[in-house]
């Protein structure tokens, strides 16, 4: 399916099934991704790099360079913002069609941002298995993949991300790896375990990562 965003890019989605949590992967333009690598070279000349109110915890088990920024500053930033408030209501009545195939979104919802930052990886680094305490809902965008970071065979996951959610059993899986590809989105519930395995080769595995909430104001909706 497609879906238009605010900022008049149409976006081919797909909602993933692989477990209970829905996830959402999208494939954004060229020049969204263009645009969000420049902003972090701005910020990487500028050295103005702002490490403040992230998990401690969490980086201090890795060595990739993180660093937040304010999607406020700039109207691009905004509106790429907007996009993915556009995107998540998609995920969420997408979610909502399959309890009730009557069911019809009668209700606006205020989307909100909490948080972004850009992570640069590099030989070896890696992400230990976290999720996120800020809103509702997550994302992962690729801006920048190494060329050895490949298509997976059943030894090679090196550079994934790989999202877990119970224990794999009968005809269950508990988890679900996704290779880093150049404009490749994913949304997914911030209560949703995940991981970033390290890769090995030259190169930089850029992304950009936001925590960010749906406030629904009820309308007539039938579901």
């Amino acid at each position: 399916m497609t879906q238009k965003t605010s900022n008049s890019d149409t976006v081919k989605v797909n909602i993933l099934k692989p477990f209970g949590p829905r996830i959402l992967h999208a494939k954004l333009p060229k020049k969204t991704i263009r645009m969000l690598n420049e902003e972090c070279d701005i910020i990487l000349k500028s050295k103005s790099k702002n490490k403040e109110d992230f998990n401690h915890d969490l980086l201090r088990q890795v060595t990739s360079d993180a660093f937040q920024i304010d999607m406020r500053e700039k109207p691009t930033l905004r509106d790429f913002a907007l996009g993915l408030g556009d995107l998540t209501k998609c995920l969420v009545d997408e979610y909502q069609k399959e309890k009730n195939p009557n069911y019809v979104n009668d209700n606006t919802s205020q989307f909100y941002m909490h948080n972004a930052w850009f992570v640069r990886s590099f030989k070896s680094d890696y992400l230990p298995v976290h999720l996120h305490t800020s809103g509702q809902f997550s994302c992962v965008l690729y801006l920048k993949v190494p060329e050895d970071i490949t298509e997976a065979d059943n030894k090679n996951t090196q550079g994934y991300i790989d999202f877990i959610y119970g224990s794999a059993n009968t005809v269950t899986r508990g988890n679900r790896t996704f290779m880093p590809v150049v404009g490749d989105l994913y949304i997914f519930p911030s209560f949703l375990f995940h991981t970033a395995y390290p890769f090995f080769g030259k190169g930089e595995r850029r992304s950009l990562s936001a925590n960010f909430s749906l406030q629904v104001q009820k309308g007539t909706s039938s579901a």
